[in-house]
């Protein structure tokens, strides 16, 4: 009887369970596949799925996602630039394809506008180049940097901390030809007052107007990590507001930086996308190079079968009781009894070591926009074509920098420097201020650099110019040259080759061909 009441409860339980849990299982599966629907939109990247769950960015504003981390991205950034090799290595590429030696000046006014012949024009612009030239060393407020040594600074300055700041201040000093003079400002000076921080117009010391532009800038008096030279003044940490722009519309500040987002107050380090590439890359060389280091301090080790041998602190097989632990050249030793000896070979580095550590390196230059031939300065694993179409890829990089530097630094300093000359009566401009536009254009030519395949490249700039597809002054400019200066230098060339007696190279070579007609013969048949 127990048994047939147990049979039936079980057959009862079977059929509950093939009857109820079918559409559980069925309600828990479509369950699943709305869910699922719900959370795939229309963009796989924007899915919030299984493995897409934990990647939640935020959705803040340009300054509400950058300002808050900028000190910590300005340290860090300036931490790699002291104390990492390639990051290092990095920035002096930079500075040396960018700014070289300096960004200089050709004067190049709009004479059509102005209303004056090309003579006037041309006399006008030797002059201010001649006054700009005088003015290039006493460019700095502390006398310690010419023009172009602040331009690098600036430079440098952008790609560690993201910005640069350059206060425009007239110096009266008797060594100085004019008073123009500037002031690179530490972009961490550059911060809201304590008592200002309720004020949302301020922005990490950017007062903002009412169509968001720069209004005024609060700069401290002491850079603020200048705790030991500063303590003793009290005013130190005092902050002082500097209206962006005179009574005039003359630019009192220069705040430099790329805006990579609307309504973006300050500037990005340079190395922002790649810090932590960087860190995880020198934390694994450093591990690799402690295991290396550790593994060649074991050359061999001694096998003991004896437990009584091998106590604590027990010596056996010693000199003067201490245990024999260095290698000569011609060593005889002899082994206890069952003792035996085995060679260590640690292999650290690893075989994987170059191909990860180069792999890492391509990503880093990849986010900086760089090639890796750059980035590590190695050529050795590319050939020809691949390291021409690396720097010529890079060179429209350092091309886009040197435009950026050129319109955002030196033409409004130009500009200022024209007002002061004129003011000074060094030259005659008719309606000046009215066409100050015109009075002060200029072309900014930046370093060149060299031929990566000297005979086409010059018999394509010359077949350009031939044919009208480019200038003389076009060409020169590419390789950082003034094309009148060139000029001039060539008629000084030539005068003084007239006066020596000397042949032109071409007549000289063709003197040389028809005393030896059979070179020529050789050279038409090659």
């Amino acid at each position: 009887m127990a048994e047939t009441k147990n049979k039936s409860f079980t057959e009862r339980l079977d059929r509950f369970i093939g009857i109820f849990f079918p559409k559980i299982e069925f309600q828990r599966r479509m369950y699943r596949i709305a869910n699922n629907f719900a959370l795939k939109g229309s963009y796989a990247g924007a899915s919030r799925d299984r493995l897409r769950n934990s990647w939640l960015p935020q959705g803040g504003s340009a300054d509400e996602d950058l300002l808050a981390d900028l000190p910590d991205l300005r340290e860090r950034s300036r931490d790699l630039s002291r104390n990492d090799g390639v990051a290092a290595g990095i920035i002096s590429t930079m500075l040396s394809n960018i700014v070289g030696t300096g960004i200089t000046l050709q004067s190049r006014i709009d004479k059509e506008s102005l209303g004056v012949s090309e003579e006037e024009g041309a006399e006008f612009q030797r002059k201010i180049e001649r006054a700009w030239q005088k003015w290039e060393p006493y460019a700095d407020t502390a006398g310690r940097m010419s023009l172009w040594e602040i331009q690098s600074l600036i430079e440098r300055q952008i790609i560690t901390n993201g910005e640069s700041l350059i206060g425009i201040e007239m110096v009266d000093e008797p060594q100085r030809p004019y008073f123009l003079a500037l002031n690179v400002i530490e972009a961490d000076r550059l911060g809201t007052p304590s008592d200002k921080t309720s004020n949302k117009s301020i922005r990490k010391g950017v007062e903002l107007g009412s169509r968001g532009q720069p209004v005024a800038y609060w700069i401290c008096k002491t850079h603020p990590g200048d705790v030991t030279y500063s303590r003793k003044s009290p005013d130190s940490k005092e902050y002082i507001r500097y209206e962006a722009f005179n009574q005039y519309g003359r630019p009192n500040i220069l705040h430099l930086y790329w805006v990579k987002r609307p309504g973006q107050t300050r500037g990005e380090p340079f190395f922002s996308p790649v810090l932590n590439k960087f860190k995880d890359l020198a934390d694994y060389m450093e591990a690799e190079l402690v295991a290396a280091r550790v593994a060649a301090c074991f050359a061999l080790f001694i096998k003991k079968t004896n437990a009584f041998d091998t106590a604590f602190n027990r010596s056996s097989g010693t000199e003067n009781n201490k245990r024999l632990e260095e290698m000569e050249p011609g060593m005889i030793e002899y082994l206890n009894l069952n003792e035996d000896i085995t060679s260590f070979n640690p292999q650290r580095p690893g075989s994987q070591f170059d191909p990860f550590v180069d792999k890492v390196l391509r990503f880093i230059g990849a986010g900086l926009n760089l090639p890796y031939e750059l980035v590590i300065k190695d050529f050795s694993k590319t050939n020809y074509s691949s390291a021409r179409a690396a720097i010529l890829e890079a060179r429209k990089f350092f091309k886009c920098e040197q435009q950026w530097i050129s319109e955002k630094f030196c033409q409004p300093i130009y500009e200022l420097f024209v007002d002061e000359s004129y003011l000074r009566g060094e030259f005659e401009a008719v309606n000046y201020f009215e066409k100050r536009l015109d009075w002060t254009r200029g072309k900014w030519i930046a370093p060149g650099w060299g031929y990566i395949d000297p005979e086409k490249e010059i018999n394509a700039a010359s077949e350009s110019i031939v044919n009208n597809l480019s200038t003389l002054a076009d060409e020169c400019a590419a390789h950082g040259r003034d094309w009148e200066e060139v000029l001039e230098q060539r008629q000084r060339e030539e005068t003084k080759r007239k006066e020596l007696g000397l042949l032109d190279p071409k007549e000289k070579e063709k003197t040389d061909k028809e005393q030896n007609p059979q070179e020529e013969m050789k050279e038409s048949y090659s």
